[in-house]
């Protein structure tokens, strides 16, 4: 059966030629490969091009001011494969990805689609603290209920027809919404574990903070995870409220709430710290907690934006 592999870019000169690269070096070669660049400033369609000369399967395509869900549909049209698969710039594959998103497709006829785990590949303290923070190890998740990122997945074209393609009015949050959609028409996903991928976490608080507040503006947008949010905004009034009390039993009640909410960071501290070979243990544990509340007041801010949007 026919593969396409897709993927979008905007100002990823950096990475612009490692994913070409990448792509051409998998075992199980693509039949397409079709890059859509969102409208780049900093040389990576340039990039692109030149990579791209080099094998007639790739397709690169310029497309300004088109935001990340009309960019992956406009490569998905621009293909003829049965089974397409999306990822981004920047995920570190093994060359054995792409055959692991087929095989498990193809051991399972009737799922919709096969993925990879996203897995944090942090290069430094602060990136060590952040992968603790915003990605889970892999023993932590639930394959049944994780819905696949685009940045490792595999779709048969007849569930992507089906839904009618990724949201193109949602900026944000677009891979989850498609998750969703699958799911309530009754489609499912299996896991394929030679597909999980390496990322870098944001390097600074404020790329960090606005990668968090997009997000969250999506699911707000798209009224997706709302009853996530609502407990969000529940734990931190309810934390508002014992902090202000001048009991002591408030004060030590706020304290083991605090701690178990930190818990599961915290827990992957000594994973994180491992697999980055420079990072400074105390360092990263004292960061874990304030990233962590700059992603939930990020996210609170953002959820909010989006719902007003929607309204």
């Amino acid at each position: 059966m026919s593969v396409a592999v897709c993927a979008t870019v905007k100002n990823e000169v950096a990475d612009a030629r490692a994913l070409i690269e990448g792509l051409l070096s998998q075992r199980f070669p693509a039949d397409e490969i079709v890059i859509v660049d969102g409208g780049s400033t900093d040389g990576t369609l340039d990039t692109l091009r030149a990579c791209a000369a080099i094998d007639s399967r790739i397709v690169v395509r310029s497309a300004p001011g088109t935001n990340i869900a009309a960019g992956r549909n406009l490569a998905i049209k621009s293909t003829r494969a049965a089974l397409v698969a999306v990822t981004d710039a920047g995920i570190q594959r093994s060359p054995f990805w792409l055959e692991g998103l087929v095989a498990a497709l193809d051991s399972e006829p009737l799922a919709a689609g096969s993925f990879g785990y996203i897995l944090a590949s942090p290069s430094t303290t602060f990136e060590a603290a952040l992968g603790a923070v915003v990605l889970p190890l892999a023993h932590e998740i639930d394959e049944k209920k994780y819905p696949p990122s685009s940045g490792s997945a595999l779709f048969r074209r007849s569930w992507i027809d089906r839904i009618g393609g990724y949201p193109e009015w949602l900026a944000h949050g677009e891979d989850l919404w498609l998750d969703r959609a699958i799911w309530r028409a009754g489609g499912w996903f299996c896991h394929a574990s030679e597909a999980d991928v390496g990322i870098r976490p944001r390097s600074t608080v404020s790329a960090f903070a606005r990668q968090y507040f997009q997000y969250a503006a999506g699911d707000g947008h798209a009224g997706m995870l709302v009853h996530r949010h609502i407990v969000r905004f529940g734990a931190y009034g309810l934390g508002v409220v014992l902090f202000s009390l001048p009991s002591a039993v408030a004060k030590v009640l706020l304290g083991v709430l605090v701690c178990g909410y930190l818990w599961r960071v915290l827990r992957r501290a000594p994973v994180m710290i491992q697999r980055t070979a420079s990072a400074k243990p105390i360092l990263a544990v004292v960061l874990m907690p304030i990233l962590r509340i700059v992603g939930d007041v990020s996210k609170m801010a953002g959820f909010v934006a989006g719902y007003c949007r929607r309204l």
